[in-house]
């Protein structure tokens, strides 16, 4: 049996399959962002899934694709967790990037970027990652992310920019006070995933002229700084893949078709894609 996994710092998706690509499993387990978490939280985060743990002795093949494993102690790090669980299994650890190359471009070049709880872009040349602007952690980088649109709703509820009745939502739906909120930012572990969790919000009110245009106000910031820091910008398919560019796909395509950008493919997740290539 082989495992197909995207994992980033909020869940990971997993696919269980065999040698006919035939679909065994589909669960869902913690995040694995082997920057983020220590080794015992991402155990923890793993067995999460009963039915993961349940099968760790019939997997003979692991293809993981997780954030922040270009760092080579990260990457042995996630790697040791997995073989503690796994013990059978022939394990293959790959960037989230790669991942979102695969699954949206294929064989064929493109701008490729992940706009999920965090965000991140690369130069994909139709096999390998060729560029990336690197990532510096959500406090520098991360525009347009889950994390980043989250920061924007705290600072327009506290600088009273948010419309009265969203103001009023935000805070019974979030219990928002300052206290909460410095304690969860500075005194507990993974505040982008914290910030990152005020992002359904939108989603909920999504009709609301204030949320359309914080939307704007982010796919724009990450296309014209961190898309536009690519030569081939212009030339190339842009593709997306994550929960906060599918969700709001149509102001995404907005903001590229204003800059006359070639739109490519978005997806949510790339773990179906991955099962063509990997079996």
């Amino acid at each position: 049996m082989i495992l197909i996994a995207d994992a980033g710092s909020t869940k990971t998706a997993w696919m269980m399959v065999n040698n006919e690509r035939m679909i065994i499993g589909k669960f869902e387990s913690g995040g694995l962002n082997p920057t983020v978490f220590d080794n015992e939280t991402m155990s923890k985060n793993i067995a999460r899934s009963n039915e993961i743990l349940q099968h760790a002795h019939y997997i003979k093949e692991i293809h993981m694709y997780a954030s922040g494993v270009d760092d080579v102690v990260a990457h042995q790090k996630l790697k040791k967790v997995l073989s503690g669980i796994f013990d059978k299994a022939e394990i293959n650890i790959y960037s989230d990037m790669l991942a979102a190359a695969r699954a949206t471009a294929g064989n064929e070049p493109g701008l490729i970027s992940i706009l999920g709880t965090g965000s991140n872009s690369c130069y994909y040349d139709g096999k390998d990652i060729v560029k990336s602007i690197g990532y510096m952690g959500y406090l520098l980088m991360d525009d347009a992310s889950g994390n980043w649109f989250g920061k924007q709703l705290l600072r327009d509820y506290f600088f009273k920019r948010m419309p009265k009745q969203i103001k009023q939502q935000f805070k019974s739906e979030y219990k928002i006070n300052p206290e909460k909120v410095l304690t969860a930012l500075y005194q507990k572990p993974q505040p982008n995933t914290y910030l990152a969790s005020f992002a359904p919000f939108m989603k909920q009110h999504y009709k609301s002229k204030y949320i359309k245009d914080l939307l704007y106000r982010g796919f724009e910031q990450f296309v014209t700084q961190e898309l536009a820091a690519y030569e081939q910008y212009r030339e190339l398919p842009l593709h997306f893949n994550g929960s906060i560019a599918y969700n709001f796909q149509k102001e995404l395509l907005e903001v590229i078709e204003k800059h006359g950008l070639i739109p490519g493919k978005i997806i949510k997740n790339p773990v179906q894609q991955l099962i063509d290539f990997h079996v």
